[in-house]
């Protein structure tokens, strides 16, 4: 049995610019809703791992869908609200401009000391991270071969129940845009 968590491609979205803190949250919205960049395709490794593969989860949001359908076209996606990724307290009030990345290392950082700002709590993410690798495992149990188009911070909270459920692989997935890890058991 084998389970892979790649993550989506590279949204074509400006991570170049810097942005006031209380922008920052906006600038998220963009992100989100932002097509895939089609000058960044995804590593010939990745699609060959994808052969075979009839279970293909994704989360809702539009680059992990768009991911999917580029790495296994022809077969159906699963999409579950449960591989979304962890969200990311946006209410700053700052008006300091930094590059979006480093805003992201600021909320994700203050998220996991438990400041959510009215988004999913860390502990929170946990707890579905848990249940999106039951059912990844309950399919892989059924398929042999399951592949989630996920996120990079909640493929890394799915991998570790998925080590702690006595799967091998390796302990932090690839955060790279379409990066990945096989797990096995």
């Amino acid at each position: 049995m084998r389970i892979i968590l790649a993550r989506h491609g590279r949204p074509a979205w400006d991570f170049r610019t810097p942005v006031r803190g209380h922008a920052f949250g906006d600038w998220r919205r963009g992100e989100d809703d932002a097509p895939l960049d089609p000058t960044y395709p995804p590593p010939a490794a990745l699609r060959a791992f994808m052969r075979g593969a009839t279970s293909v989860f994704t989360s809702p949001l539009r680059r992990s869908r768009e991911s999917a359908a580029l790495l296994a076209p022809g077969v159906a996606t699963l999409v579950d609200a449960d591989f979304r990724e962890a969200e990311l307290p946006c209410g700053f009030r700052s008006g300091l401009r930094l590059w979006p990345g480093m805003w992201g290392l600021v909320a994700r950082s203050a998220w996991c000391c438990g400041w959510s700002a009215g988004v999913e709590t860390f502990a929170a993410a946990r707890q579905r991270a848990a249940k999106a690798a039951a059912l990844l495992r309950a399919r892989a149990a059924r398929d042999g071969l399951v592949v989630l188009v996920g996120h990079g911070f909640l493929n890394i909270l799915i991998a570790r129940h998925l080590r702690a459920a006595g799967w091998r692989g390796p302990p932090l997935p690839s955060q790279a845009h379409w990066g990945f890890a096989i797990y096995a058991r």
